[in-house]
């Protein structure tokens, strides 16, 4: 059984090997080169509604679940998402059932957290703040005062 599951896993990285070698060059680049790793916050200064989702997620794997919340509270969809489709894949070796009504899901309550966290926290709360010296403030002028007039 256990030699089963790790033949399933193996087989999936190395077919996908080549995209876990590009996130990680994006990854460690982006930390090198540049202050965030998030495209929209380097432009616009706003957060995305990922912002928060990599603390969230290794809050959770550590038992911090009000911590998790606080950061972002879909990490818990996307952990027990991820986690019934290891399940389906590697341990019962079948397809995923429901996996773009769960993907779709997943994707409709991000946003949905997102426009509510932004209503209720932005600018002041972590990770709901906005960047200054992006791209557009820098490129724009008067990006910065149009920003802090329609949301400070």
């Amino acid at each position: 059984m256990i030699r089963t599951i790790a033949v399933r896993i193996w087989r999936d990285i190395k077919k996908y090997i080549w995209c876990a070698v590009a996130l990680a060059v994006y990854y460690v680049l982006m930390h090198i080169l540049l202050p965030a790793s998030c495209p929209l916050i380097l432009t616009t200064g706003f957060p995305c509604a990922g912002c928060g989702m990599t603390r969230a997620v290794w809050f959770i794997l550590t038992g911090q679940f009000a911590r998790a919340f606080y950061m972002n509270p879909t990490a818990f969809v996307i952990v027990l998402f991820a986690g019934y489709c290891f399940f389906c894949r590697y341990i019962k070796g079948v397809p995923v059932k429901g996996f773009v009504v769960g993907i779709i899901l997943v994707f409709v309550l991000l946003l949905l957290a997102y426009f509510i966290r932004m209503y209720l926290y932005f600018p002041d709360r972590v990770p709901y703040v906005y960047t200054r010296g992006n791209l557009l403030e820098q490129r724009i002028p008067g990006y910065d005062d149009f920003v802090r007039q329609v949301f400070f």
